[in-house]
Protein backbone atom coordinates (compact mmCIF):
# COMPACT_ATOMS: atom_id res chain seq x y z
CA UNK A 1 0.00 0.00 0.00
CA UNK A 2 1.72 3.46 -0.38
CA UNK A 3 1.06 5.25 2.52
CA UNK A 4 0.36 8.01 2.57
CA UNK A 5 -2.58 7.61 -0.06
CA UNK A 6 -2.48 11.25 -1.34
CA UNK A 7 -5.21 13.59 -2.41
CA UNK A 8 -4.64 16.95 -3.37
CA UNK A 9 -6.02 19.54 -1.09
CA UNK A 10 -9.37 20.49 -1.59
CA UNK A 11 -9.43 24.22 -3.02
CA UNK A 12 -10.07 26.93 -0.63
CA UNK A 13 -12.72 28.41 -2.86
CA UNK A 14 -14.75 25.40 -2.46
CA UNK A 15 -13.48 23.91 1.18
CA UNK A 16 -13.68 27.23 3.09
CA UNK A 17 -17.01 28.64 1.98
CA UNK A 18 -18.32 25.80 2.67
CA UNK A 19 -17.61 25.62 5.77
CA UNK A 20 -19.08 29.46 6.04
CA UNK A 21 -22.04 28.84 4.67
CA UNK A 22 -23.25 26.02 6.70
CA UNK A 23 -22.61 28.27 9.83
CA UNK A 24 -26.10 29.97 11.56
CA UNK A 25 -26.14 33.93 10.57
CA UNK A 26 -26.90 36.33 13.14
CA UNK A 27 -29.09 39.52 12.37
CA UNK A 28 -27.04 41.79 12.52
CA UNK A 29 -24.57 39.88 9.51
CA UNK A 30 -27.56 39.07 7.12
CA UNK A 31 -27.18 42.08 5.36
CA UNK A 32 -23.54 41.21 4.38
CA UNK A 33 -24.52 37.25 3.63
CA UNK A 34 -27.22 38.48 1.49
CA UNK A 35 -25.12 40.70 -0.91
CA UNK A 36 -22.58 37.85 -0.66
CA UNK A 37 -24.81 35.24 -2.01
CA UNK A 38 -25.81 37.72 -4.73
CA UNK A 39 -22.41 37.66 -6.06
CA UNK A 40 -22.22 41.52 -4.91
CA UNK A 41 -18.75 41.11 -3.21
CA UNK A 42 -17.39 44.26 -2.98
CA UNK A 43 -20.52 45.45 -1.09
CA UNK A 44 -20.46 42.25 0.80
CA UNK A 45 -16.71 43.00 1.63
CA UNK A 46 -17.22 46.55 2.88
CA UNK A 47 -20.09 45.07 4.99
CA UNK A 48 -17.84 42.44 6.54
CA UNK A 49 -15.16 44.97 7.18
CA UNK A 50 -17.51 47.39 9.00
CA UNK A 51 -18.65 44.50 11.14
CA UNK A 52 -15.44 43.12 11.94
CA UNK A 53 -14.09 46.35 12.85
CA UNK A 54 -16.85 46.25 15.78
CA UNK A 55 -15.55 42.98 16.43
CA UNK A 56 -17.86 40.75 14.87
CA UNK A 57 -16.25 37.33 14.34
CA UNK A 58 -18.25 35.73 12.46
CA UNK A 59 -17.81 38.47 9.84
CA UNK A 60 -14.05 38.14 10.28
CA UNK A 61 -14.25 34.80 9.06
CA UNK A 62 -15.62 35.87 5.66
CA UNK A 63 -13.90 38.65 5.30
CA UNK A 64 -10.52 36.20 6.27
CA UNK A 65 -12.43 33.87 3.27
CA UNK A 66 -12.61 36.59 1.34
CA UNK A 67 -9.53 37.75 1.56
CA UNK A 68 -7.38 34.84 0.87
CA UNK A 69 -9.49 34.33 -2.51
CA UNK A 70 -9.34 37.70 -3.59
CA UNK A 71 -13.17 37.93 -3.58
CA UNK A 72 -14.20 41.90 -3.12
CA UNK A 73 -10.72 42.67 -2.89
CA UNK A 74 -7.03 42.25 -3.65
CA UNK A 75 -5.90 38.79 -3.16
CA UNK A 76 -3.67 38.51 -0.06
CA UNK A 77 -2.86 35.34 1.78
CA UNK A 78 -0.82 36.42 4.17
CA UNK A 79 -3.23 39.87 4.84
CA UNK A 80 -6.17 36.82 4.70
CA UNK A 81 -3.90 34.27 7.60
CA UNK A 82 -3.51 36.82 9.66
CA UNK A 83 -7.29 37.53 9.92
CA UNK A 84 -8.12 33.93 10.20
CA UNK A 85 -5.47 33.85 12.98
CA UNK A 86 -7.59 36.86 14.88
CA UNK A 87 -10.85 34.96 14.42
CA UNK A 88 -9.74 32.02 15.01
CA UNK A 89 -8.29 32.84 18.35
CA UNK A 90 -11.44 35.00 19.41
CA UNK A 91 -12.96 31.95 18.95
CA UNK A 92 -15.07 31.39 16.03
CA UNK A 93 -15.84 27.93 15.26
CA UNK A 94 -14.90 28.39 11.02
CA UNK A 95 -11.96 30.04 11.48
CA UNK A 96 -10.40 27.03 13.40
CA UNK A 97 -10.43 25.05 10.02
CA UNK A 98 -10.00 28.33 7.83
CA UNK A 99 -6.83 28.70 9.96
CA UNK A 100 -5.55 24.66 10.15
CA UNK A 101 -6.18 24.88 6.32
CA UNK A 102 -3.86 27.99 5.60
CA UNK A 103 -1.03 26.05 7.46
CA UNK A 104 -1.11 22.98 5.40
CA UNK A 105 1.48 22.64 2.31
CA UNK A 106 0.21 24.31 -0.68
CA UNK A 107 -1.92 27.50 0.24
CA UNK A 108 1.35 29.93 0.04
CA UNK A 109 2.43 30.33 3.29
CA UNK A 110 5.26 28.83 5.66
CA UNK A 111 4.26 25.11 6.13
CA UNK A 112 3.41 24.63 10.13
CA UNK A 113 1.85 21.25 10.63
CA UNK A 114 1.59 21.78 14.43
CA UNK A 115 -0.52 24.58 13.51
CA UNK A 116 -2.63 22.71 11.44
CA UNK A 117 -3.26 20.35 13.84
CA UNK A 118 -3.62 21.92 16.51
CA UNK A 119 -6.36 24.07 14.82
CA UNK A 120 -7.94 21.28 13.12
CA UNK A 121 -8.95 19.27 16.71
CA UNK A 122 -10.27 22.50 18.00
CA UNK A 123 -12.53 22.52 14.44
CA UNK A 124 -13.76 18.95 15.08
CA UNK A 125 -14.13 19.40 19.40
CA UNK A 126 -16.43 22.43 18.09
CA UNK A 127 -18.14 20.31 16.30
CA UNK A 128 -16.96 20.07 12.82
CA UNK A 129 -16.42 16.68 11.86
CA UNK A 130 -15.83 17.33 8.16
CA UNK A 131 -12.19 19.33 9.37
CA UNK A 132 -11.24 15.35 10.14
CA UNK A 133 -10.13 15.55 6.51
CA UNK A 134 -7.71 18.33 7.23
CA UNK A 135 -6.52 16.47 10.02
CA UNK A 136 -5.55 14.12 7.97
CA UNK A 137 -4.13 16.10 5.22
CA UNK A 138 -1.58 16.78 8.00
CA UNK A 139 -0.80 13.48 8.58
CA UNK A 140 -0.34 12.57 4.56
CA UNK A 141 1.31 15.23 4.22
CA UNK A 142 4.27 15.32 6.80
CA UNK A 143 7.36 14.06 5.86
CA UNK A 144 7.61 11.74 8.85
CA UNK A 145 4.84 9.53 6.87
CA UNK A 146 6.07 9.81 3.41
CA UNK A 147 8.86 6.99 1.74
CA UNK A 148 8.45 8.97 -1.32
CA UNK A 149 11.02 11.97 -2.71
CA UNK A 150 10.16 13.05 -6.12
CA UNK A 151 8.15 10.17 -7.10
CA UNK A 152 11.35 8.05 -6.04
CA UNK A 153 10.62 5.43 -3.34
CA UNK A 154 12.83 5.35 -0.79
CA UNK A 155 13.47 1.35 0.72
CA UNK A 156 14.67 2.67 3.90
CA UNK A 157 11.57 5.22 4.61
CA UNK A 158 9.23 2.62 3.78
CA UNK A 159 10.98 -0.35 5.79
CA UNK A 160 10.99 2.29 9.10
CA UNK A 161 7.75 3.39 8.48
CA UNK A 162 5.99 -0.14 7.91
CA UNK A 163 7.91 -1.28 11.03
CA UNK A 164 5.97 1.14 13.28
CA UNK A 165 4.54 -0.31 16.67
CA UNK A 166 1.20 0.70 17.22
CA UNK A 167 2.13 2.90 19.60
CA UNK A 168 4.18 4.95 17.48
CA UNK A 169 1.07 5.16 15.30
CA UNK A 170 -1.40 7.42 17.45
CA UNK A 171 -0.98 10.48 14.80
CA UNK A 172 -1.95 7.69 12.20
CA UNK A 173 -4.82 6.48 14.33
CA UNK A 174 -6.29 9.76 14.96
CA UNK A 175 -5.92 11.23 11.65
CA UNK A 176 -7.92 7.93 10.45
CA UNK A 177 -10.46 8.62 12.74
CA UNK A 178 -11.32 12.20 12.12
CA UNK A 179 -11.37 10.97 8.34
CA UNK A 180 -13.88 8.53 8.92
CA UNK A 181 -15.61 11.25 10.49
CA UNK A 182 -15.89 13.28 8.22
CA UNK A 183 -16.83 10.87 5.73
CA UNK A 184 -19.41 10.06 8.54
CA UNK A 185 -20.25 13.58 8.34
CA UNK A 186 -21.09 13.17 4.24
CA UNK A 187 -18.39 15.48 3.15
CA UNK A 188 -17.64 14.17 0.33
CA UNK A 189 -13.55 14.84 -0.10
CA UNK A 190 -13.25 12.90 2.62
CA UNK A 191 -15.42 9.71 1.83
CA UNK A 192 -13.65 10.09 -1.81
CA UNK A 193 -10.32 9.65 0.20
CA UNK A 194 -11.61 6.91 2.71
CA UNK A 195 -12.94 4.71 -0.05
CA UNK A 196 -8.72 5.21 -1.89
CA UNK A 197 -7.33 3.88 1.30
CA UNK A 198 -10.10 1.08 1.95
CA UNK A 199 -9.15 0.20 -1.78
CA UNK A 200 -5.81 -0.66 -0.72
CA UNK A 201 -6.38 -2.05 2.99
CA UNK A 202 -5.88 -6.17 3.04
CA UNK A 203 -6.46 -8.22 6.02
CA UNK A 204 -10.31 -7.41 7.05
CA UNK A 205 -12.00 -7.32 4.12
CA UNK A 206 -13.12 -4.12 2.92
CA UNK A 207 -15.53 -4.05 -0.35
CA UNK A 208 -18.69 -3.35 1.83
CA UNK A 209 -17.31 -0.36 3.02
CA UNK A 210 -15.80 1.36 -0.17
CA UNK A 211 -19.19 0.16 -1.91
CA UNK A 212 -21.09 2.28 1.40
CA UNK A 213 -18.71 5.27 0.78
CA UNK A 214 -18.75 5.53 -3.04
CA UNK A 215 -22.47 4.00 -4.10
CA UNK A 216 -25.57 6.26 -4.97
CA UNK A 217 -23.02 9.34 -5.72
CA UNK A 218 -24.24 10.17 -9.58
CA UNK A 219 -20.99 12.57 -9.80
CA UNK A 220 -17.97 10.40 -8.97
CA UNK A 221 -14.87 11.12 -10.31
CA UNK A 222 -13.68 8.62 -13.07
CA UNK A 223 -10.91 7.38 -11.08
CA UNK A 224 -13.87 6.59 -8.14
CA UNK A 225 -16.33 5.30 -10.32
CA UNK A 226 -13.56 2.86 -11.72
CA UNK A 227 -13.07 1.71 -7.90
CA UNK A 228 -16.63 1.38 -7.42
CA UNK A 229 -16.91 -0.87 -10.25
CA UNK A 230 -14.09 -2.80 -9.25
CA UNK A 231 -15.73 -3.48 -5.83
CA UNK A 232 -18.85 -5.01 -7.11
CA UNK A 233 -17.01 -6.62 -9.17
CA UNK A 234 -14.99 -7.93 -5.98
CA UNK A 235 -17.91 -8.94 -4.37
CA UNK A 236 -19.49 -11.36 -6.58
CA UNK A 237 -16.26 -13.61 -5.86
CA UNK A 238 -17.15 -14.43 -2.31
CA UNK A 239 -15.43 -13.39 0.90
CA UNK A 240 -12.34 -12.61 0.86
CA UNK A 241 -9.27 -10.45 3.42
CA UNK A 242 -7.94 -9.24 0.37
CA UNK A 243 -8.45 -5.05 -0.53
CA UNK A 244 -9.57 -5.01 -4.13
CA UNK A 245 -6.82 -3.36 -5.66
CA UNK A 246 -4.46 -5.82 -3.76
CA UNK A 247 -6.40 -8.67 -6.03
CA UNK A 248 -5.88 -7.05 -8.89
CA UNK A 249 -2.30 -6.98 -8.32
CA UNK A 250 -1.81 -10.68 -7.36
CA UNK A 251 -3.26 -11.75 -10.55
CA UNK A 252 -0.28 -12.45 -12.92
CA UNK A 253 1.18 -14.33 -10.19
CA UNK A 254 -1.69 -16.47 -9.65
CA UNK A 255 -2.58 -17.00 -13.59
CA UNK A 256 1.90 -17.74 -13.38
CA UNK A 257 0.89 -20.10 -10.94
CA UNK A 258 -1.96 -21.99 -12.53
CA UNK A 259 0.03 -22.00 -15.84
CA UNK A 260 3.01 -23.61 -14.10
CA UNK A 261 0.58 -26.62 -12.69
CA UNK A 262 -0.54 -26.83 -16.26
CA UNK A 263 2.53 -27.15 -18.05
CA UNK A 264 3.57 -29.61 -15.15
CA UNK A 265 0.62 -31.85 -15.68
CA UNK A 266 1.42 -31.99 -18.95
CA UNK A 267 -1.76 -29.80 -20.07
CA UNK A 268 -2.58 -27.43 -22.66
CA UNK A 269 -0.22 -24.60 -24.69
CA UNK A 270 -1.10 -22.18 -22.07
CA UNK A 271 0.72 -19.71 -24.42
CA UNK A 272 -2.24 -20.20 -26.43
CA UNK A 273 -4.92 -19.44 -23.49
CA UNK A 274 -6.00 -16.41 -23.38
CA UNK A 275 -9.52 -16.98 -20.55
CA UNK A 276 -7.70 -16.53 -17.11
CA UNK A 277 -10.36 -15.32 -14.91
CA UNK A 278 -11.09 -15.45 -11.38
CA UNK A 279 -14.60 -16.89 -10.57
CA UNK A 280 -14.84 -17.12 -7.12
CA UNK A 281 -12.97 -16.81 -3.13
CA UNK A 282 -13.48 -19.49 -0.94
CA UNK A 283 -12.42 -21.20 2.19
CA UNK A 284 -10.75 -18.01 3.48
CA UNK A 285 -8.44 -18.36 7.14
CA UNK A 286 -8.60 -16.44 10.07
CA UNK A 287 -5.49 -13.49 10.35
CA UNK A 288 -2.60 -15.62 12.16
CA UNK A 289 -0.44 -14.06 14.80
CA UNK A 290 -2.04 -10.67 14.09
CA UNK A 291 -2.15 -7.35 15.41
CA UNK A 292 -4.43 -4.79 14.36
CA UNK A 293 -4.19 -0.86 14.61
CA UNK A 294 -7.06 0.14 16.43
CA UNK A 295 -9.25 1.29 14.99
CA UNK A 296 -12.91 2.01 16.56
CA UNK A 297 -14.84 3.94 13.66
CA UNK A 298 -17.64 1.26 12.45
CA UNK A 299 -15.88 2.21 8.88
CA UNK A 300 -12.75 1.13 9.89
CA UNK A 301 -12.64 -1.53 12.61
CA UNK A 302 -10.95 -4.37 11.37
CA UNK A 303 -9.35 -3.31 8.39
CA UNK A 304 -5.97 -2.87 8.78
CA UNK A 305 -3.54 -5.30 10.46
CA UNK A 306 0.18 -4.37 11.17
CA UNK A 307 0.92 -7.98 11.51
CA UNK A 308 -0.88 -11.41 10.29
CA UNK A 309 -1.18 -14.03 7.41
CA UNK A 310 -4.32 -15.96 5.76
CA UNK A 311 -4.85 -18.47 2.83
CA UNK A 312 -7.85 -18.16 0.69
CA UNK A 313 -8.61 -21.02 -1.73
CA UNK A 314 -9.19 -18.98 -5.49
CA UNK A 315 -11.02 -20.70 -8.42
CA UNK A 316 -10.22 -19.57 -11.68
CA UNK A 317 -10.80 -20.64 -15.36
CA UNK A 318 -7.75 -21.06 -17.31
CA UNK A 319 -7.28 -22.51 -20.84
CA UNK A 320 -11.07 -23.75 -21.23
CA UNK A 321 -10.94 -25.72 -17.70
CA UNK A 322 -11.55 -24.74 -13.68
CA UNK A 323 -8.13 -24.57 -11.51
CA UNK A 324 -8.09 -23.91 -7.87
CA UNK A 325 -5.33 -22.51 -6.01
CA UNK A 326 -4.47 -21.50 -2.65
CA UNK A 327 -3.53 -17.65 -2.01
CA UNK A 328 -1.56 -16.92 0.76
CA UNK A 329 -0.61 -13.23 2.21
CA UNK A 330 1.45 -11.49 4.61
CA UNK A 331 0.49 -8.14 6.26
CA UNK A 332 3.45 -5.96 5.36
CA UNK A 333 2.49 -2.93 7.64
CA UNK A 334 1.72 -0.64 5.41
CA UNK A 335 -1.86 -1.89 5.29
CA UNK A 336 -1.23 -4.00 2.18
CA UNK A 337 -0.12 -7.67 2.00
CA UNK A 338 2.61 -9.98 0.42
CA UNK A 339 1.70 -12.83 -1.83
CA UNK A 340 2.23 -16.02 -2.87
CA UNK A 341 0.52 -18.65 -4.27
CA UNK A 342 0.17 -22.68 -4.69
CA UNK A 343 -1.62 -25.58 -6.10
Amino acid sequence: MNLPHPLRAVSLGLSLCGLLLAAPAHADIDSALKAYDAQQYEAAYKEFSSLAADGDNRAKSFLAMMTVRGVGTAADVHAGARLAKECAEGGEPTCYAIYAQLNLPGQGLPVNLKEARIWTRKAIDGGDARAGFLLWQAYQLDPENQYRINGTMIQARYDEIASRSVAQRSDQIEALEALAGAADADYMPARLALAGILNELSGGGTVQQVLALLGGNPELPPKYRDMLQLAHQVQTLGATRAGPKLIVDALPAARSAVAEAISRDGGANVDQCSDFKLISVGKVSTLVNAIWLPLRNPLLVGTYPLRGSWQEQWKVLFCGSEHTITAGFDADGMGGASYHFGN
